[in-house]
């Protein structure tokens, strides 16, 4: 196996200038640097991240625990916390929970005796008995929350207001002419499902219309859903003329549940999602949504995570981003009520 000691030999240099360069820290001329990085490159040497990891208590891992990432807005979030996870060195190990909080207490266990730098949560259950229990023990282990909160417990959060989001999503609608307005959500114990129904009920109220429960259903924050629960709505004898989608996932159900029982976007049912994910854009028509800044929330969370792991804070703290409205084909004026006479 090739030591640093090696490196040191084939560049000339002292074992100490080679871990300077390794590790980038401290001075090092830029002709050194391009001596070590050669030998590196000539020995095929590999930094053991094991005897690293032992000397400065830290392996430059996170942990990122998240429900599903077939979940195509799971999947772009992965990929934004990895890319900046990456730009302070750091390497992420995923785990997939499927809502399912046995199998998210084995990957805590996991994450920790793997001794990762922090762990990051995302869209945990408001109620997760895991959160609460091991912030008992380690109340000083970074443990971020993304997308979500957990009652009872404070910890470092970075959300989207979603609330707000809601309310413009709903506006929107209104202010084209809709008064029937259906909302599809997803599971009744989500953070964001909580605060997106009661953004959608504020703007109906606000408007002088009241919410009716046979418009409202909740499920899950997938494409199935959408459909099952779309085609529930669409099948009613006073259906919405508008969809609110949760998330875009549930809208491109509706869009399915709309395509089979010949109810045309925008035409006969507009519809609006959440988040602007790459399904936005896809679909047709194109989606209107209310964008979550993905790449901005997972930029500030691996931040915090790394941040915190590092010399540690005495304080938790929520960063809450703004939403918007990205105004695409999938709304239009509500109909004219067709004279059935």
């Amino acid at each position: 196996m090739v030591t640093i000691k090696d490196v040191a030999k084939v560049a000339n240099v002292s074992i100490s200038t080679v871990s300077r360069v390794l590790n980038n820290s401290g001075y090092t001329s830029t002709g050194t640097k391009e001596k070590v990085t050669q030998a590196v490159e000539d020995l095929k040497f590999q930094k053991n991240m094991v005897a690293t990891a032992m000397i400065k208590k830290q392996t430059s891992t996170l942990g990122l625990i998240i429900p599903d990432i077939r979940n195509i807005f799971y999947g772009e979030l992965t990929r934004a916390i990895e890319d900046q996870a990456n730009q302070f060195g750091f390497n992420v190990i995923l785990c997939n929970t499927d809502n399912d909080l046995d199998k998210e207490a084995d990957y805590i266990n996991f994450l920790l005796r793997k001794g990762v730098d922090g762990i990051i949560f995302s869209t945990p259950e408001m109620n997760d008995r895991n959160i609460k229990e091991i912030i008992k023990t380690r109340s000083d282990f970074p443990f971020i929350i993304l997308g979500s909160k957990v009652t009872d417990v404070q910890l470092d959060e970075v959300l989207v207001d979603n609330f707000e989001g809601s309310y413009q999503a709903t506006n929107h609608l209104l202010e084209l002419g809709h008064k029937k307005i259906g909302f599809i959500g997803g599971q009744h114990n989500s953070y964001s499902t909580m605060e997106r129904l009661k953004g959608y009920e504020s703007a109906l109220k606000d408007s002088g219309l009241e919410s009716y429960e046979n418009h409202i259903r909740l499920d899950e924050f997938k494409i199935p859903s959408g459909y099952n629960k779309g085609k529930e709505l669409l099948s009613l004898s006073d259906r919405p003329t508008a969809i609110f989608a949760a998330n875009d996932a549930i809208a491109v159900g509706v869009y399915k549940a709309a395509r089979e029982l010949n109810i045309l976007i925008p035409e006969e049912l507009s519809v609006i999602g959440f988040d602007d994910s790459q399904f936005a854009e896809i679909v047709f028509p194109p989606l209107t949504t209310i964008r979550t800044p993905i790449t901005e929330m997972a930029e500030k969370t691996v931040e915090l995570a790394i941040q915190t792991s590092g010399k540690g804070k005495n304080f938790k703290e929520t960063i809450t981003f703004q939403p918007s409205l990205i105004e695409r084909e999938s709304t239009s004026q509500v109909a004219e009520q067709k004279d059935p006479s």
